[in-house]
């Protein structure tokens, strides 16, 4: 109804309720393939990363994966499919590239800690802008008690530049002024990004569609020229 542009609404929602969550478990917190009775787990942060799979690897390898899961075991007796026969679908659709994602996703409690800082804007000959910022990265394992360890980063993200604020009172579609997907890895990596109009924010993982840590250091204002 609204176009992806306007998810980040929804999506922040969750990853909010599932990091708060995490922080008051008193037992274990399980990967989402061996989940049970946590909520927080299977609604919030399954949204975020059934989400980001579709987004990863494409509406129709994950549909695919969930129409072979209903033809194998629909109005079969026991034993009853699990999520892990879903996840073992999803690798057959999705190929050895994905490999790792579906691992970090389904099979690892996996954190992003992504940071957008000094971003300026600078007009050019021809009337656009160049549009500079640094993201600092981090990708970290947790094990069920909440200890974390730092993992390598080599993955593409998301980073867009906007003339309103993703999430906040009057953004809309027309407000991306540029959007795309740039690998990133661990440390800080500076990013150009070229405008038609001058942006008022510029961001890395924009719309929360990865579970980070600290969503709200995603987007940062630009200074002007």
């Amino acid at each position: 109804l609204y176009g992806p542009a306007m998810m980040r609404k929804f999506l922040k929602s969750e990853l909010d309720r599932y990091l708060r969550a995490r922080g008051g478990e008193v037992v274990e917190e399980l990967p989402l393939e061996r989940v049970e009775n946590q909520p927080y787990i299977h609604y919030e942060k399954g949204a975020l990363v059934m989400w980001w799979a579709k987004e990863a690897m494409g509406e129709a390898v994950v549909n695919q994966a969930l129409r072979k899961l209903i033809k194998r075991f629909a109005f079969q007796p026991a034993p009853y499919p699990s999520s892990r026969d879903f996840v073992d679908l999803l690798r057959e659709e999705a190929g050895p590239q994905h490999a790792q994602l579906i691992t970090d996703l389904f099979q690892k409690i996996t954190l992003y800690d992504m940071k957008a800082t000094q971003a300026r804007a600078v007009k050019r000959s021809d009337g656009r802008f160049d549009v500079t910022f640094t993201v600092q990265a981090r990708k970290l394992y947790a094990d069920g008690k909440g200890v974390e360890t730092e993992a390598p980063l080599n993955e593409a993200f998301e980073i867009g530049a906007f003339d309103a604020e993703p999430g906040k009172k009057g953004f809309r579609a027309a407000s991306v002024l540029a959007f795309e997907r740039r690998a990133l890895t661990d440390g800080q990596t500076q990013i150009t990004l070229v405008t038609d109009r001058l942006p008022t924010h510029v961001g890395v993982d924009p719309y929360n569609k990865r579970i980070d840590r600290n969503s709200d250091d995603n987007v940062v204002k630009v200074e002007a020229p």
